[in-house]
């Protein structure tokens, strides 16, 4: 692995693209892999490594696996070679004839990666100014300088493609084709053999046990299950599904074991299928323009001047490339940014997150995700002339929780359940409408009791508390107390929204109906009906519904809270740990970086030029050229290193 770096990065997506991973690391130095994953899932690691660990047949890099080396260890050796020559020559001093050839045959490498780049890309890459300019200082005579340029482009090099490789948003949405790949299922065949689910078709049958999740829909076609719908639509409420039952896609198997008939292919999931992302060509274009003019012109005028002797001119010439220098500091600075920002618990997977988010003007956010952000509270509540003791109810649902979750490892409900000291025991259990039937329950002390949904409460509007469902616990027609489910507001979510809306962003909340079969698409429109208008969207969410919304927004922000959210996460620009007061504090910081990074190509614009006026005119040396072309980055790098640091350690006011 550490000698090919598109292995890497097929690894790293892959691996990305696991919802069930619970997080990874890949050292390209030592070639090692380190994978963190819940202990239910060890027997689905061989087949996820062979997946991670071979690339795809007719992969357009796989000849990059036989040369040894990948292009940043030759760049970080080459470096080295540089330097190392560089200190000798100042420790001991080495011959200027041989420190000539030695700093010539240097030189030989980047001249043949320059002709293998301009016969692929057709276009004349910014690493032929910097070979100019290393070629005429060794014209002059000056080996040492010419060394100097030569480390210092190899670390600009190693810089930018370090920045290239790391994950951007289009190797995110190419989730959903490493989902189809390495999601794996059961069939139902005599042997039991597990196959992709994106080569099942419709009739197929497979066989579904409690931990798994469904992509497609299924209908039941033998056994039972007991599933909960939280990756689709966020409803909280497990259901029992029946012989001819539908299994719709985004459910997760709680307890039991069926065999389903496929009612739909996976490729065939209109929820699967990604709108394109909102671009900004008309920037991306104008700057691609400028690189094609102006390299090869400056190459042509420092190669005439060369040629007819005027090496400063040429100097000056070749050391002029202010665009290059400019985004070698901003990818800099946005790598440091991710990087730190991970130490937090933050990903970033797209780093034009750090100038989208100071753009926003209006967030969206799912419903289901704003309920996530709400503390989750029961209470209890006994009729006069009730049998039952206080707290008893409290011990029937913990009960229930452990029977519907036998190993605890999917959470259903809340974590107030599971420190239930004392739960009663469930010995049978029967799902139905809580509208009608409700859910028939038989305890193992041998009562049986009936669930159905109660009236609203009152008293929940008082107290500001959202009721989410009334429970109420019935013995044939007498009610023998009620639960309360309420979903409270969580005062940091509360100071969030008002921070953003401070900062001048408009908090929306979009997706109520979580039943309605159109619901994503009317999530997608709501976005689109606002980027219409000339706004910058962003979304958060964490369910199913929300991928195509998630897709087409400016900023897509994810919440890392249990494997409810894990699948969306993958697809989100941004996703935050479990403190959302992160949010309002990355917009200022992405407008801070935004300011600093307009400064630093201001201040490296007016270096560039007066140092190349400066050499022209013979105003300094050709030692001093070479370090006021790069001490402008060494400063811009500073400058955002400051900007970034002063936003992360405090917070917004």
């Amino acid at each position: 692995m550490h000698e090919s770096e598109p292995l890497r990065r097929h690894c790293r997506t892959v691996l990305t693209g696991c919802h069930w991973l619970e997080g990874f690391r890949i050292n390209p130095i030592a070639g090692c892999l380190s994978l963190r994953f819940p202990a239910h899932r060890r027997h689905d690691l061989r087949p996820l490594l062979q997946l991670a660990l071979t690339l795809p047949h007719g992969f357009t890099s796989l000849k990059e696996l036989n040369q040894g080396r990948s292009r940043s260890q030759q760049s970080l050796r080459h470096a080295a070679i540089c330097a190392g020559l560089f200190g000798l020559d100042w420790l001991v001093g080495v011959p200027l004839l041989a420190l000539q050839g030695a700093t010539a045959l240097l030189m030989l490498p980047v001249l043949l990666e320059l002709l293998h780049t301009l016969r692929r890309e057709r276009i004349l890459p910014v690493e032929a100014l910097d070979l100019g300019f290393s070629a005429v200082l060794l014209q002059q005579g000056l080996p040492r300088e010419a060394l100097m340029d030569l480390a210092l482009d190899d670390g600009s090099s190693l810089l930018r493609d370090r920045g290239h490789h790391e994950l951007s948003r289009s190797d995110y949405r190419d989730l959903i084709t490493r989902l189809a790949e390495q999601e794996r299922v059961c069939t139902a065949t005599p042997g039991g053999l597990e196959q992709p689910i994106g080569q099942l078709s419709q009739g197929d049958r497979i066989r579904l046990k409690a931990g798994d999740l469904v992509f497609m829909p299924c209908r039941v076609v033998s056994g039972s299950l007991v599933a909960i719908n939280r990756q689709l639509t966020g409803d909280w409420h497990p259901h029992q599904v029946r012989p001819g039952d539908r299994l719709e896609l985004g459910c997760m198997v709680v307890c039991g074991e069926a065999e389903l008939e496929v009612l739909q292919a996976f490729s065939d999931c209109p929820l699967f299928q990604l709108p394109p992302s909102r671009k900004d060509p008309e920037r991306n274009a104008a700057w691609q323009a400028g690189q094609r003019v102006l390299n090869p012109l400056l190459f042509a005028l420092g190669s005439i001047w060369a040629l007819a002797g005027a090496s400063e001119r040429a100097l000056a010439a070749f050391q002029f490339n202010p665009i290059n220098d400019w985004e070698t500091s901003r990818d800099a600075n946005r790598l440091a940014a991710a990087a730190e920002l991970r130490l937090h618990g933050i990903t970033v997977a797209n780093p034009d997150v750090f100038t989208e988010l100071g753009r926003l003007q209006r967030l969206l956010v799912s419903h289901s995700c704003a309920e996530r952000l709400h503390r989750l509270e029961l209470r209890e509540e006994l009729p006069a002339g009730s049998p039952l003791r206080t707290g008893e109810l409290m011990r029937i649902l913990a009960g229930l929780q452990q029977w519907l979750v036998q190993d605890n490892t999917v959470p259903i409900w809340t974590t107030q359940l599971e420190n239930v000291s004392d739960p009663i025991g469930v010995k049978h259990l029967e799902l139905h409408d809580l509208n009608q039937e409700g859910w028939q329950v038989k305890l193992e002390d041998g009562r049986s009791l009936q669930i159905v949904h109660g009236s609203g409460d009152p008293a929940a509007n008082r107290s500001h508390a959202v009721t989410v469902a009334p429970l109420e616990f019935r013995d044939n027609e007498r009610c023998l107390g009620r639960v309360i489910v309420e979903r409270r507001p969580d005062d940091s979510w509360t100071l969030v929204r008002e921070q953003l809306q401070e900062l001048g962003i408009t908090v929306e909340y979009v997706g109520r109906a979580v039943h309605d079969a159109s619901e994503a698409n009317q999530r997608l429109q709501r976005v689109e009906k606002y980027q219409a208008l000339g706004e910058r969207v962003g979304y958060l969410g964490d369910v199913i519904h929300d991928i195509p919304a998630l897709a087409r927004a400016d900023v897509a922000i994810g919440l890392d809270f249990d494997e409810a959210g894990m699948l969306t996460n993958k697809l989100c620009d941004l996703c935050l740990s479990r403190d959302p007061q992160w949010l309002p504090r990355l917009v200022v910081l992405s407008r801070s970086l935004k300011r600093t990074t307009d400064s630093n190509a201001v201040m490296i614009g007016l270096t560039h030029l007066l140092s190349s006026v400066a050499t022209a005119g013979l105003t300094i040396s050709p030692l001093q050229t070479v370090l006021l072309a790069d001490i402008p980055l060494v400063l811009a790098e500073l400058r955002s290193l400051n900007s970034f640091h002063s936003h992360t350690r405090n917070t917004v006011n």
